[in-house]
């Protein structure tokens, strides 16, 4: 009788010794799945708002840059945008555009 229970627990630990590693790396992969996907999300929503964020900038530069002048709630608006979209890893051309853009005359609101 010892024997028998000696053997069914060899069994018993075969068994869990295969199936919780077995179980573990199915809920590892299916986790590391799920985090990939999320990433790749991410990136693409961040990538998108940097896009829009560039495209609004480029738009009130060629505004202001007409006008000639901008209040001091666009200028602080367009600092925070950029500050954002710098953030994203914007960088290049809008840089320049936007120190061209500090450079224009605020307006004085009365």
């Amino acid at each position: 009788m010892g024997e028998k229970v000696g053997v069914e627990m060899d069994i018993f630990q075969m068994i869990v010794s295969y199936l919780v590693p077995t179980i573990l790396g199915g809920v590892v992969g299916f986790i590391s799945t799920k985090l990939k996907k999320n990433k790749k999300r991410d990136m693409a929503i961040e990538a998108g708002v940097q896009a829009l964020l560039r495209n609004e900038l480029i738009r009130r530069y060629r505004e202001y840059e007409i006008k000639g002048e901008i209040s001091i709630l666009d200028r602080e608006n367009l600092e925070e945008m950029f500050k954002q979209y710098e953030n994203l890893g914007g960088n290049g051309a809008v840089k320049k555009l936007m120190n061209e853009l500090l450079e224009i005359p605020t307006k004085v609101i009365k």
